[in-house]
């Protein structure tokens, strides 16, 4: 009786894992291959007004995507993602109508051409509250902070997005 109990302790979390998603390591499909072949550009006001997030965001998806590369089974398919520009917003003002706190969102919209067929996808938005200190080193460094969590925000929602494609 408790060798069963303690083999159902284990199946039932295991399958459980199994039945969302969870790819134990081992798996032999790739969650990613079907996007192997894909060409990713961006574009959009956000892209011309900060190359280097467009450019991180397109290195960061592609290794999310294509872990091990070309694919000769992926289809042939184009994403292009419209980034709009980042913008911060004041959330909490002093007496003295100096703000100290911000909201700083990114906003992409992914459009998928393939087969000849353009399909919009869901726009997706990344968004991270900070505390903006009063000295001007540290506020580099927590700007750039609010900026990468918004960014891992847009990623993974983006992946997750593409990978879940039927």
């Amino acid at each position: 009786m408790r060798y069963r109990l303690s083999i159902l302790t284990l199946l039932f979390p295991t399958l459980f894992l199994w039945a969302c998603g969870y790819r134990f390591v081992g798996d032999v499909t790739q969650p990613g291959q079907q996007w192997a072949n894909t060409t990713i550009t961006m574009e959009g006001a956000g892209t011309d007004a900060n190359p280097v997030l467009a450019q991180q965001i397109k290195d960061r998806l592609r290794t999310q995507l294509s872990p091990s590369g070309q694919s000769p089974d992926a289809p042939k398919r184009s994403l292009r993602i419209q980034l709009d520009p980042t913008y911060r917003v004041s959330i909490l003002e002093t007496s003295s109508g100096r703000s100290d706190q911000f909201e700083l969102t990114i906003k992409v919209h992914p459009v998928l051409l393939e087969g000849g067929t353009t399909r919009r996808l869901p726009t997706l938005t990344g968004t991270s509250r900070y505390y903006e200190p009063k000295s001007g080193a540290s506020t580099d460094a927590v700007r750039i902070k609010a900026e990468k969590e918004a960014l891992d925000q847009v990623i993974d929602s983006l992946a997750t997005l593409l990978i879940t494609y039927p």
